[in-house]
Formats: C-alpha cells, sequence, structure tokens
C-alpha cells in the first residue's frame, strides 16, 4: 500500500514538472520571433531561448543564450555567448530553479568566445574557445577551422 501511494506521489510530481514545462513553452512561443537587437557600432545582441526534454536522463530544461556580437565593416566577426541554464529537474544544485544558484562556486555558466572571418558568400574561417569560471578558471580547447554552407 505505501509502495502504491509512492509511485502516486511520483506520478503527480513529475505531471507537474511536465505541466511546467508546458506552461513555459507556450509563452515562449507566444514571445514570438527572436530579432536581433542592433546596439550601432556594428554591435548586435542575439538571444536563444530553448525548452527541451532529455528522453533518456527524464530531465527538463529551460535555457537561455545571449551572444553580444561585433562585426567590423569588413569580413570579420567577434562573439561571446554564455548559455544559462534557467531550469533543470534534477539540477546538481538540488534546486530544480538552477538560476537562484548561478553565483555559488560549480554553477557559474561558461562563456564561449570566437572571431568568424567570412572567406565569401558560404565559406567562413573560425577560431572558438570556452572559458570555465567554475573552480581553476580554465581556459577550453582552442578550436581552429573552416567551415562551408550550401
Amino acid at each position: 500500500m505505501l509502495a502504491a501511494r509512492a509511485n502516486i506521489i511520483i506520478i503527480k510530481r513529475e505531471n507537474n514538472n511536465m505541466r511546467k514545462l508546458i506552461i513555459v513553452l507556450t509563452a515562449l512561443m507566444a514571445a514570438g520571433t527572436a530579432h536581433a537587437a542592433d546596439l550601432g557600432n556594428g554591435l548586435s545582441l542575439n538571444t536563444e531561448a530553448k525548452a527541451f526534454h532529455k528522453v533518456d536522463a527524464e530531465t527538463n530544461h529551460i535555457t537561455i543564450e545571449p551572444e553580444i556580437r561585433w562585426t567590423s565593416a569588413g569580413p570579420l566577426s567577434i562573439w561571446a555567448e554564455t548559455p544559462i541554464t534557467l531550469y533543470e529537474t534534477d539540477h546538481a544544485s538540488g534546486d530544480d530553479l538552477a538560476l537562484m544558484n548561478i553565483l555559488e562556486d560549480g554553477q557559474h555558466p561558461v562563456l564561449e568566445l570566437g572571431a568568424d572571418y567570412a572567406l565569401s558568400d558560404s565559406s567562413k574561417a573560425y577560431v572558438e574557445t570556452t572559458m570555465d569560471f567554475n573552480g581553476a578558471n580554465d581556459r577550453g580547447e582552442i578550436t581552429v577551422g573552416v567551415s562551408f554552407n550550401f
């Protein structure tokens, strides 16, 4: 009898989390399409919000990823962005509302940095790296490459 009651509580909790996720997804879709904010002098602010469910991990997530980008009059573009977890079921901090723990060590977002150099309309050379401000403040791997769109 006790095991059956525990299962009902777990099911209700999962439904509650799914209900919250559906509400947030609806709010994000109602907000309309995202547009880059032109800040002048080649600076722009682009922000992407995502709500998703990881099937194998059985967790729900809501993230926001602000990006600031400077584009020169030429082919060079320099950017910085940081994915921020707002909500995650079973978050490592023990609190599903992960944003509340963003200032605690081990919970800081990772800063992603890069530069793009347009070679043509369909190709670019790029360099990317990350800075992890948790613990030792380590720089991530520097990646240099070329990409083609077709």
